[in-house]
């Protein structure tokens, strides 16, 4: 038995609820994800990602059986969670989802975002009507994205979809600066990953988090690596 110890969201004031999620999707947002790789930088030195294909088939690869699958659910677990009242769940999954990372850097990463994310949405919802009731000042990404739905009664798949957006769009945003790129083949390639981005987020509902095993070893092993890097333009 689940305890109700969330308070339910008063009734949503945002004039365009899909104007919000371009928002929250957009490499504006300020909670430092444009300042993270997530190894796309190792891999660059390395000489194991120098073109638009390789870039490519490294985010299909993620999108298909990476971390980013297991964040996409264990974000509709939160979202679940708290518009069921229940805010300890809520935590819970996030705690398990940041145990899961292989490594301090990427945990480092999610808790980060995760606190600027917070901030972001104590202004804007207080801005719009429906303030966020007391929360610690830590919580992990995944939390911190349930919490703007809820609070926003946003709806599911169209939240999923522009999470995983922002996501696919940082890192290509990294990588024509890092490889270099061209600007008109980042664009190209966002345009391509629309499909699998989109089945993602209709299928996230529908999977177990728990029951997930990333099948893609080296995002986690570019991480690693990326501390020891002689020079960076981001963080680990």
């Amino acid at each position: 038995m689940t305890s109700k110890d969330w308070p339910p969201s008063p009734p949503c004031r945002c004039p365009s609820p899909r104007q919000l999620l371009w928002q929250l999707a957009s490499p504006t947002l300020p909670v430092g994800g444009y300042t993270y790789s997530e190894g796309l930088e190792t891999m660059v030195q390395q000489g194991r990602l120098q073109d638009v294909a390789s870039l490519e088939c490294w985010l299909t690869a993620e999108l298909s059986s990476g971390t980013v699958r297991v964040d996409a659910a264990t974000i509709y677990r939160c979202l679940t969670a708290l518009r069921a009242g229940d805010r300890a769940t809520a935590e819970r999954h996030d705690a398990w989802l940041l145990a899961q990372r292989g490594c301090g850097a990427m945990r480092r990463q999610q808790r980060q975002m995760g606190r600027s994310m917070l901030v972001v949405l104590r202004r804007l919802t207080a801005d719009h009507g429906c303030p966020l009731a007391a929360w610690p000042g830590e919580a992990g990404l995944a939390l911190s994205w349930s919490l703007a739905g809820e609070r926003f009664q946003l709806p599911t798949v169209p939240l999923l979809e522009a999470f995983l957006f922002s996501w696919s769009a940082n890192l290509v945003s990294a990588a024509v600066r890092l490889v270099p790129l061209a600007a008109r083949h980042g664009q190209q390639l966002q345009l391509r990953l629309q499909a699998p981005v989109a089945a993602l987020a209709a299928e996230a509902p529908s999977l177990d988090p728990q029951a997930l095993w990333p099948e893609t070893l080296g995002p986690t092993m570019a991480q690693l690596g990326h501390d020891g890097l002689y020079s960076r333009l981001f963080r680990s």
